[in-house]
C-alpha cells in the first residue's frame, strides 16, 4: 500500500530569509504543495533542512533544543518525532515523500482496497465506509457488512497484529462477509490505485414541516472535495432544504481552503462578506503571517442551525469548520467528543520531500481556540455501524431527526446505553485507528 543544536550542515545553507520567502501552503492541517525542479539530495541534506525549518516555523519553536545533532537519526520522520516531543501538545507534525503528498491531495488519489473497519459493541468487525471507485466499492462491499474471515481464518480467533498484517500490509487479501440479511459473501480483493470520493453519501428527508439534507463527508482534499460538495449543495439548494446534519464522524480534516468553501456554503446570509470566519497566529518570527480570513456566502441556503455528527476521528478542518460556524448560527453537536487539533500547518517543498511542521493556531470569530481535549457533544451516541449510511433508525442521524421533530434530545443517549464500547473494544480500535492514519491522514491532516 502506500503509504504515505549541534547542526551538521551537509551541503545545505539556508538563511532566515529564504526560510520565510520559501513556497507555502496552508494546511489545516494540509493542502497539496507545488511541484519543484528534481534536485539530487541526500537523506543528510533533507535532515539538516528539517531542523532549520523548524527553527523558523515551528508553532513552539522557543521549546526546540539548542544542541541537537541531525545526523543521528536515520531517517526525517524520526528525526520529526524526536523535535516534537519538546511540546507534548503536538501530536501532527510530519514528514512525507512529495509525490505521495501531492497524489493525494491535488489529484484524490490513493491506493488501497479502499475499505476499512471498526470493532462493534458486539465485538463484530465492521465495514466502517467504503470509497465507490476502490476495490472493495466496485465489489460491491457496504457499510455495516461484518468482517468474519481474512484469508479463510476466523477474525475472531486473530489477534490485532494478524488482522493489521492481512488488511494493512498486504497487497491482496480474501475478506469473508455477513450482510445485515445474514447471507454471507467472499471478495477477493488487491490494492489498487483509485479517486476516492470524499463525500460518500447524501440525501434528503421529509419530516413534517422540515426537509432535512444529509452529507455525509470524509476528507477535506481540495479541489476534488469543493467539486462534489458544490454538487451535493446544488442538490440541497433545489430541493428546499431548511435543516441540514453533516456528518464529520470518519472526517480527519484536509485543505484549508475547502473548509472556507464549506464553511460559506453553510453559514446564514446573515454573514455577508464582511464577518471574521477565523484568525490565525503563527510564532513570534512571523507575527507578520497572522491573518484574519472573511466569510464569503456561497449559494443562497439561509439556515438558522446545522447538526454535525463527530467522533475522536473528527479532527482539524472538521473542528476548524465547527468552531467557525459557532458564532454565527446554533450549532449541535451528536456522536463523541471531537479529536481536538485547534493547531495546522505549513507544507514546504524541500528537496523531494513534504515538512509539515505545526506553525499556527487558530480561533474563531469570538476568539475560540485551544480545544485539545475535543469539542464536547449535545448529545452523546455511539456510532451506528449496524446501519447504512442513510438509514434514518441509524443512531447519530435518528438523534438529529428526532431534534428537528421534537426540538430535544430527550431518550437518545439511554436508548444508545447498549451499543457502546468497552474499554477492550476502544483499544483494538485504536489500533486500526493507527493503521488508518499511516494510510490516509498521514497524506492529510495527520490526526494521531
Amino acid at each position: 500500500m502506500k503509504k504515505n543544536a549541534t547542526l551538521a550542515w551537509g551541503g545545505v545553507v539556508l538563511t532566515v530569509l529564504s526560510l520565510v520567502n520559501c513556497k507555502k501552503t496552508a494546511l489545516d492541517t494540509v493542502a497539496p504543495v507545488a511541484a519543484t525542479p528534481a534536485v539530487a539530495t541526500t537523506t543528510a541534506d533533507i535532515r539538516d533542512s528539517l531542523y532549520l525549518y523548524m527553527e523558523e516555523v515551528y508553532l513552539w519553536y522557543d521549546k526546540l533544543p539548542t544542541a541537537f545533532n541531525t545526523r543521528a537519526y536515520t531517517d526525517p520522520q524520526t528525526e520529526m518525532d524526536t523535535l516534537v516531543w519538546v511540546q507534548p501538545l503536538d501530536r501532527w507534525s510530519f514528514v512525507q515523500k512529495a509525490a505521495t503528498f501531492n497524489s493525494y491531495f491535488a489529484d484524490g488519489q490513493t491506493g488501497d482496497f479502499g475499505f476499512w473497519i471498526k470493532y462493534d459493541a458486539n465485538n463484530d468487525l465492521r465495514v466502517r465506509y467504503v470509497y465507490t471507485q476502490s476495490p472493495a466499492g466496485l465489489a460491491g462491499v457496504q457499510r455495516g457488512w461484518i468482517l468474519t474471515a481474512l484469508n479463510g481464518q476466523n477474525v475472531q480467533s486473530m489477534t490485532d497484529a494478524t488482522i493489521v498484517d492481512a488488511f494493512y500490509s498486504a497487497s491482496s487479501t480474501t475478506f469473508g462477509f455477513r450482510k445485515p440479511d445474514g447471507t454471507t459473501v467472499t471478495k477477493a480483493l488487491a490494492i489498487a490505485d483509485y479517486s476516492l470520493n470524499t463525500v460518500l453519501y447524501t440525501n434528503t428527508y421529509d419530516l413534517p414541516g422540515h426537509k432535512v439534507g444529509y452529507l455525509v463527508f470524509n476528507s477535506f482534499t481540495g479541489t476534488p472535495s469543493q467539486n462534489e460538495l458544490a454538487a451535493a449543495f446544488t442538490n440541497f439548494e433545489t430541493a428546499g432544504i431548511d435543516e441540514l446534519v453533516v456528518d464529520l464522524r470518519y472526517n480527519g480534516g484536509g485543505d484549508v481552503g475547502t473548509q472556507e468553501f464549506l464553511a460559506n456554503r453553510i453559514a446564514p446570509s446573515k454573514v455577508g462578506s464582511a464577518a471574521p470566519m477565523y484568525s490565525v497566529f503563527h510564532n513570534a518570527k512571523l507575527a507578520s503571517w497572522n491573518k484574519t480570513v472573511n466569510f464569503t456566502k456561497a449559494g443562497n441556503l439561509n439556515l438558522s442551525r446545522v447538526f454535525f455528527i463527530t467522533t475522536s476521528g473528527s479532527a482539524s478542518a472538521s473542528e476548524l469548520l465547527i468552531n467557525n460556524l459557532k458564532p454565527y448560527m446554533d450549532v449541535k453537536l451528536i456522536g463523541q467528543v471531537t479529536h481536538g487539533k485547534p493547531v495546522g500547518m505549513y507544507g514546504f517543498n524541500v528537496m523531494d520531500y513534504v515538512l509539515a511542521p505545526i506553525a499556527f493556531r487558530t480561533v474563531n470569530a469570538q476568539n475560540v481556540g485551544d480545544y485539545y481535549n475535543g469539542m464536547p457533544v449535545d448529545a452523546a451516541v455511539a456510532d451506528g455501524l449496524d446501519r447504512n449510511w442513510g438509514d434514518p433508525q441509524e443512531s447519530c442521524l435518528a438523534a438529529a431527526l428526532k431534534y428537528i421533530q421534537a426540538g430535544c434530545f430527550a431518550g437518545v443517549a439511554s436508548r444508545d446505553l447498549n451499543a457502546r464500547l468497552s474499554a477492550v473494544q476502544e483499544a483494538h480500535n485504536r489500533i486500526l485507528d493507527q493503521q488508518i492514519v499511516k494510510e490516509l491522514i498521514l497524506k492529510a491532516p495527520k490526526p494521531l
